[in-house]
């Protein structure tokens, strides 16, 4: 089993429990442990800017684990970018924006609403604030129905 790398399978497993514990729930949304091997930490973040951000918090996260493992097995934590968490069932779409649900009596009144502006780049501001207010009532309106 050993040379098979199965070995270190359960305390990588309890390592992974760890993570959110050691980090706290905004982090641990943004980061996944990838993989643990002879003390290396291997994690995995949404975006560049949370590698940056991780690599200046990474002896503390690093000792977090430790304290809570009550061993000293991550030595080191290297950050990379790769996750890429499922989104939330929460009324929005893959982008994190509100979904639409419009009928076409509300897309005629902002449509009405909006073509006599003169600032075109103000009307397209003003059309997507209403699409979002109406559709999130919307959205209200059909889980009170429920």
């Amino acid at each position: 089993m050993k040379k098979r790398g199965l070995a270190a399978k359960p305390e990588e497993s309890a390592l992974f429990k760890l993570w959110p514990k050691a980090v706290g729930e905004q982090i641990a949304a943004q980061t996944k442990p990838a993989a643990w091997r002879e003390g290396t930490l291997f994690v995995k973040t949404t975006s560049s800017v949370w590698v940056q951000q991780l690599h200046f918090m990474k002896e503390d996260i690093r000792q977090k684990i430790n304290d809570l493992s009550a061993k000293q097995t991550v030595k080191e934590i290297i950050f990379t970018v790769g996750y890429n968490p499922a989104p939330k069932n929460t009324g929005r779409n893959a982008t994190g924006t509100p979904k639409l649900v419009l009928r076409a009596r509300d897309k005629k009144m902002i449509a009405e609403c909006t073509e006599t502006m003169a600032d075109r780049e103000l009307a397209e501001i003003v059309k997507r604030v209403m699409k979002m207010e109406i559709s999130r009532r919307r959205l209200l309106e059909a889980k009170q129905d429920r």
